[in-house]
């Protein structure tokens, strides 16, 4: 009775593998697994509404699987464009045949790509939940409009937004009131990120400033603030400022409370616009700080030994 049992197990695996190999059978054992997982899909989809509201009458019912069908043409252009984006990728490896030009395509690729999947991220502590990487990243401190900034993702736990970075004077600061407001500089080397973008992000939570220095002996420094806010252009980006810490010495708290002066925009306290010779800046008169001065002697934290320094990083994290 086994050996029969048996026999009969491997006549069936035969013949089901014979019409397997058959054209017709083949094709219409794939078709029947894909009905079987539309329908499974279909069901579980339908499910999840059904479990939600188990009340729902035949209307509700309608309306929601009408809500499904407006969404599934999203992922239907997904999908096309998965397809296309593919097609792309093909093209690009078969018309480069180098393989050093396809490694620097798809390194650029990547390197654009990466600041695209979290183009929601308002500051580069947002940035950091999905991405680890010290670099220049797509933020937006207000949602309809995005900016480059350089997150620095290793200092003291990471996820600092860079609001300015001066080291080698590649950069001219000595800039307008509207360049001033709108940012300037290359993001991958000498910036600033721009007063309004400062001021929403500062304005949307509590934000901590550090400012990391190196004196004209190389010797690193830093000043850390709790309290960092910029006002609005209606304020005339009014500095408050907070909280310190750090080794560098409190240079930027006598600061605290002034508008934003530039050369076509005179804020400060006396007669004479500081900001012609101390750059932009938060200028009282004329200042115990002034990292934006225009000539790279006179990068100025009066705290620091010699009161000048080499180079300045300026960043912000929401706390």
């Amino acid at each position: 009775m086994l050996q029969s049992f048996i026999v009969l197990s491997l006549l069936f695996v035969v013949t089901f593998s014979l019409k397997l190999k058959d054209g017709k059978g083949l094709r219409t054992y794939r078709e029947s697994e894909e009905k079987t997982r539309v329908g499974d899909i279909l069901h579980e989809l339908q499910g999840i509404c059904l479990h939600e509201n188990e009340d729902r009458d035949v209307a509700q019912l309608k309306k929601d699987t009408q809500a499904i069908l407006k969404n599934m043409a999203v992922y239907k252009d997904v999908v096309k464009m998965n397809k296309q984006l593919k097609d792309d990728i093909k093209w690009i490896l078969e018309e480069s045949r180098d393989e050093k030009d396809i490694s620097r395509i798809i390194r650029l690729l990547k390197h654009e790509v990466k600041g695209i999947c979290v183009r929601s991220a308002k500051d580069c502590a947002e940035i950091k939940k999905h991405k680890a990487t010290s670099g220049v990243y797509q933020i937006f401190p207000k949602k309809t409009e995005g900016v480059k900034a350089y997150c620095d993702m290793d200092t003291e736990g990471g996820g600092w937004t860079i609001i300015q970075k001066r080291f080698d004077n590649s950069v001219n600061f000595q800039r307008t009131w509207t360049e001033c407001e709108n940012g300037f500089g290359n993001v991958n080397r000498e910036y600033w990120l721009g007063n309004r973008h400062i001021h929403r992000l500062t304005s949307s939570g509590t934000y901590e400033l550090r400012i990391d220095l190196t004196d004209k002996n190389n010797t690193k420094k830093y000043a850390k603030y709790k309290t960092f806010v910029v006002g609005d252009a209606t304020s005339q980006y009014k500095l408050a400022i907070g909280g310190y810490s750090g080794d560098a010495g409190d240079s930027l708290s006598y600061h605290n409370g002034m508008k934003f002066s530039t050369v076509d925009r005179d804020n400060d306290l006396l007669s004479s616009n500081c900001a012609k010779n101390h750059g932009p800046w938060w200028l009282r008169g004329c200042s115990h700080s002034a990292l934006n001065s225009p000539s790279r002697d006179y990068w100025k934290w009066y705290d620091i030994s010699g009161h000048y320094v080499k180079t300045s990083v300026m960043m912000i994290r929401k706390v």
